[in-house]
């Protein structure tokens, strides 16, 4: 018959407290009354089948007995000998009573709340003495619903590459696209670059003389724009304004290495008046 107890755990003894006991004469395998030995048997560990919420599918829970006791440990290993199959019938109802709770995919949930429900320590009085058990189990889903559930779990393990991967090329991308960008910071968008990018590399090449095409053409558009503003504002007398166009349009030349016409200036001229 097993009694529930809370019970209680003790060190066991130090190896200075025992060879105090062999020099007095005290008994081999001698046990005080504050000192409890815990014995967990090595090939202990059972297979149980639990149905799940729905009565189709079955949890598949591994079981292990702890035994516990304030004896020698002699005499623990023969109680629990002597009490494993009425733990076992405990455990295994306890099991049976819980696991209808939780649907086949809760397998962890229902290991937590199995494994809570045999927290508590049950005894047994042997002839020995009273032995404590409590169990420790493990809970796998049904096979068939691990078979269900594995293209599942490999998209998401795709999914989270994918995510992982995509992450790492916008990272490496900012920082590639941030050195370019201070690179032609620094060495400017003129046509002398475009002509040096020729040396260094085809593929840079042709994207810094497009670069360099496209803010040319920009420009000489707004240089355009300028003089024609600049020319009608003077037609109709505001010639403040139209100063203040002509200024514009002086500084974008020089700025852009542009001549009268909208023509880049060449490399001896430009360093000349510079």
């Amino acid at each position: 018959m097993s009694i529930p107890t809370s019970g209680r755990t003790v060190a066991r003894r130090s190896l200075w407290r025992r060879l105090v006991d062999w020099f007095r004469g005290t008994p081999r395998g001698q046990v005080t009354r504050d000192e409890e030995i815990t014995y967990q048997p090595t090939d202990d560990s059972t297979l149980l089948t639990a149905l799940c919420q729905g009565d189709v599918y079955e949890f598949q829970v591994h079981t292990t007995l702890v035994w516990s006791a304030f004896l020698p440990y002699h005499d623990l290993v023969a109680e629990a000998g002597e009490f494993t199959a009425s733990a076992r019938d405990t455990v295994r109802e306890r099991i049976w009573e819980v696991a209808r709770n939780f649907s086949p995919y809760q397998s962890v949930e229902a290991e937590q709340a199995i494994q809570e429900a045999l927290n508590p320590q049950w005894c047994y009085r042997g002839a020995a003495g009273m032995v404590r058990c409590r169990a420790k189990v493990r809970v796998l889903p049904d096979p068939r619903v691990r078979d269900h559930l594995l293209p599942f779990e490999q998209r998401k393990l795709d999914v989270e590459a994918n995510t992982t991967l995509a992450l790492l090329r916008a990272d490496r991308f900012e920082q590639v696209a941030r050195r370019w960008q201070q690179l032609f910071d620094t060495l400017g968008h003129d046509a002398m670059v475009a002509y040096a990018a020729q040396l260094a590399d085809p593929t840079v090449s042709a994207v810094v003389t497009s670069l360099v095409n496209h803010r040319r053409a920009s420009a000489v558009q707004l240089v355009d724009v300028l003089r024609q503003a600049s020319k009608d504002h003077e037609n109709v007398g505001l010639y403040e304004f139209a100063s203040a166009y002509d200024a514009a349009l002086q500084t974008l030349r020089r700025q852009m290495h542009l001549d009268e016409g909208g023509f880049p200036i060449a490399a001896v001229e430009s360093g000349a008046e510079s």
